[in-house]
């Protein structure tokens, strides 16, 4: 058995031989089907801007299955691509352990604080901005002037630290005023963080959900932003950026292996 894992690289072309190694997307996993579906509709989109002979293929490490160990079971020399915004626990050990067994698997970085990740979020950004007020119900006349970017929480700090280095990118990108909260686990939450924003002045506050797929922390998300007034974006799952990104992490995956 042969496990790498594989630091950020550069991207790199497919070849046709280089094809024949099966991409695994392993995701956390969620009762919502439109969460699963979600998920596995942004791996087969990355399989197919692969060019891959064989569909990618989704195992989950908790939640719902299949497992990542059951889809594993049959394959050699698989390309595992973590589907997780940050590196918590489950990335550090619960999808090493499911490569350990398997033949020639190599394991990529997780998407992180990718540039496609903060280019998706500032898109989310931008679109919920140029929305109706949830206030007035008429067309917005003014622009954000802070970004609270929530992620699902983490017990791992270096995995909180992942989600505040997308915050100041996203602010950095949109000249505006970021904070971070958490929806579960240490770590500020989003009503105080709203509430602190609010009283520092900020009249229009977007509230960035950092998740990827329709499920429990998207709905508590955006319940949190209603209750505060505030606008809430969607899941990053369904842009074509997560799509690109899962493709860039299996080439260069190749790229590494190759002699």
């Amino acid at each position: 058995m042969t496990t790498r894992a594989l630091p950020g690289g550069t991207d790199a072309a497919v070849t046709s031989t280089a094809r024949d190694r099966p991409l695994v997307v392993a995701a956390h996993g969620t009762a919502s089907e439109e969460g699963q579906a979600v998920v596995e509709r942004c791996a087969a989109r990355a399989g197919r801007l692969l060019g891959l002979e064989t569909p990618p293929v989704v195992g989950y490490v908790d939640v719902c299955g299949p497992t990542l160990e059951e889809v594993l079971a049959d394959l050699e020399n698989p390309v595992v691509v973590p589907f997780f915004l940050a590196s918590g626990y489950h990335v550090r050990h619960d999808v090493p352990s499911a490569l350990a067994p398997v033949r020639g698997s190599t394991l990529t970085p997780a998407l992180g604080a990718a540039d496609e990740v903060v280019d998706a979020l500032v898109d989310r950004v931008r679109e919920v901005d140029t929305d109706e007020s949830p206030r007035t119900g008429t067309a917005a006349d003014t622009v954000t002037d802070a970004v609270l970017v929530v992620g699902a929480g983490s017990s791992v700090e270096a995995a909180r630290a992942e989600v505040a280095l997308v915050a100041d990118r996203v602010g950095t990108r949109l000249g505006v005023v970021t904070a971070t909260a958490f929806l579960s686990g240490p770590g500020p939450r989003a009503a105080c963080e709203l509430t602190r924003l609010r009283l520092a002045g900020h009249t229009r506050i977007v509230l960035a959900t950092h998740l990827l797929s329709p499920g429990y922390f998207a709905t508590k998300a955006h319940r949190v932003a209603a209750a505060a007034g505030a606008l809430a974006t969607g899941p990053l799952g369904t842009h074509d950026l997560l799509r690109d990104l899962v493709a860039r992490r299996y080439r260069e995956a190749l790229a590494t292996d190759q002699p």
